[in-house]
């Protein structure tokens, strides 16, 4: 069951091997719970909801969605025990109250990583987290007191547990999250990136004519058997129907090769005579 769980931290996206999960409900977001239905609407008419098209079985989402899940992942994590978060690049890093409690690091691509606490310097007394005059505590002798590195010290099988915990609490916010991640980036590579890929590849000086209908077949024929694949496979399709046979025609033996290795039934082109 743990390692069902690791696998679902990472998110690994390439168009060929795409996973897109199937959409939860979003989980409970604690300061939402007295919403009326008035400001359901409000939010529900704002937000870019995804939408799934029912042809190719694939769920589109926007970035405000992306951003919107985002923060309901930063509320769980607030509310489980853990500070608010600090970008560091690419990446935001929450610290948790409970210095031997496992730091949790999510990065922008949906990869989400846990890792011991590194030691910090508090101070030993109590107080609200802003009160600066706290750190009279900790002048000499009583610096030491200050050091909190139980987090580096802790034994492997209590952190194993400590991270089972927090995975635990947080696994149906972060596959939440996630799922929006993945969308997004399906539909940028199938909007942007693949088309782009393929006006490079076509004028592109260093390949004959045909070396380069042929990587096209190839990308075509390679498209892995899901809904994502058979949308690039309906791009790369569309383009050499129209894009590159028009100006190379397509060779017979070609034409008949696509007709008889495709598997998972992907779009053919169509080529005019």
């Amino acid at each position: 069951m743990t390692s069902s769980k690791w696998f679902h931290l990472g998110v690994l996206f390439s168009i060929g091997i795409s996973v897109v999960y199937p959409v939860q409900a979003e989980p409970n977001d604690p300061e939402e719970d007295t919403n009326t239905n008035e400001e359901t609407d409000s939010q529900n008419t704002d937000a870019e909801t995804p939408t799934t098209n029912a042809n190719e079985e694939i769920t589109v989402y926007g970035q405000r969605e992306v951003d919107r899940r985002r923060i309901v992942l930063d509320r769980q994590l607030e509310n489980n025990g853990y500070r608010q978060g600090k970008r560091k690049g690419d990446k935001v890093v929450y610290r948790p109250e409970t210095v031997w409690h496992p730091s949790v690091v999510v990065y922008d691509s949906g990869w989400v990583d846990l890792r011991k606490t590194p030691p910090r310097f508090e101070p030993w007394i109590g107080g609200r987290p802003d009160n600066k005059w706290r750190y009279l505590s900790c002048i000499p002798p009583f610096g030491l007191m200050c050091i909190r590195a139980s987090g580096w010290l802790i034994t492997k099988r209590r952190a194993q547990h400590s991270k089972t915990e927090v995975i635990d609490g947080n696994i149906e916010t972060i596959q939440y999250w996630q799922e929006s991640v993945i969308g997004l980036a399906t539909q940028e590579r199938l909007d942007i990136q693949l088309p782009n890929e393929l006006d490079s590849l076509w004028n592109n000086p260093d390949f004959e004519r045909a070396e380069k209908i042929e990587q096209m077949v190839s990308l075509w024929s390679t498209r892995t058997c899901t809904p994502e694949g058979q949308a690039a496979a309906n791009i790369i399709a569309d383009y050499l129907a129209y894009e590159v046979h028009p100006s190379v025609p397509i060779p017979t033996e070609t034409q008949q090769w696509i007709e008889d290795n495709n598997p998972c039934n992907h779009p053919v082109p169509v080529f005019e005579p």
